[in-house]
């Protein structure tokens, strides 16, 4: 993978209103980026937009619900607009889903898989004319150490981040030939609004959870990772840890979630 100059870099990234998403619009401040940032509250993006511009930097919101399948294209449509090509994708946004397979009905697995896998996949592909007239262009998927270990109470959540997994690794070996990079973040517990959603409801049991990471923390490392090509980036040293005892004791890990579960 290529290790790419941030400056003057033309970004389009999603999920921008609040925690990983802003933090990461912040992080590329220095570099005087051009974004497109994308978000449900309008609110939000202009109050971001606002403050990055008197410090160098330009983005140009586009409110939006990317649930909807009709926006997406309108949404990467803008970008061509304003940025005429882009050097950074990066498909942030995305959604929770609290509760036990037997109590959740399939209607909730469709919400989340619209935003977290579908909306992804198809602004990827929207974005591919505008990625392949970028300098040195990579995608970033952000995705969670739930794409590598599903547990209990997050069946949905974990299956929209295996597949979008899946997909990114796919594609990686396909993009290469057109000089794209993909680099998947599995961010680990960070202080967001993720698990805040309405689809967010019910207690699960109690479980002992690491201190969170702040989202500045996750952004800070996105863009040492841009920079230097990676293909995948865990942030939280706990997380790390989940995913290697996943591997190397599968069933350790088994019986634990079975005692959570």
């Amino acid at each position: 993978m290529a290790r790419r100059d941030l400056q003057n870099v033309r970004a389009f990234i999603t999920g921008t209103s609040s925690g990983i998403g802003r933090a990461l619009v912040e992080a590329l401040v220095p570099y005087q980026p051009r974004i497109v940032a994308v978000a449900r509250r309008a609110e939000r993006l202009a109050e971001l937009a606002e403050k990055v511009r008197s410090i160098g930097a330009e983005v140009f919101p586009f409110a939006c619900d990317l649930s909807d399948p009709l926006v997406r294209r309108e949404a990467v449509n803008f970008a061509a607009r304003k940025l005429g090509a882009i050097d950074l994708l990066v498909n942030n946004a995305g959604t929770g889903a609290l509760g036990r397979f037997e109590d959740t009905p399939p209607e909730i697995l469709r919400q989340v898989m619209e935003l977290n896998f579908f909306a992804p996949v198809e602004i990827t592909y929207y974005a591919l004319p505008l990625l392949k007239k970028g300098q040195r262009p990579i995608v970033v998927n952000v995705s969670s150490i739930l794409g590598h270990r599903g547990i209990p109470w997050r069946a949905y959540y974990c299956a929209s981040k295996f597949a979008l997994h899946g997909f990114s690794e796919s594609i990686r070996a396909e993009l290469s030939r057109h000089g794209i990079d993909v680099l998947v973040v599995s961010p680990g517990r960070t202080r967001t609004e993720l698990f805040d959603g309405p689809l967010e409801k019910g207690k699960e049991p109690a479980w002992p959870e690491p201190a969170p990471v702040s989202p500045e923390y996750v952004a800070r490392r996105m863009v040492r990772a841009i920079i230097k090509g990676k293909a995948e980036i865990i942030p939280h040293p706990w997380g790390k840890g989940m995913v290697l005892l996943s591997r190397l004791a599968p069933r350790l890990m088994d019986w634990i979630l079975k005692r959570y579960a």
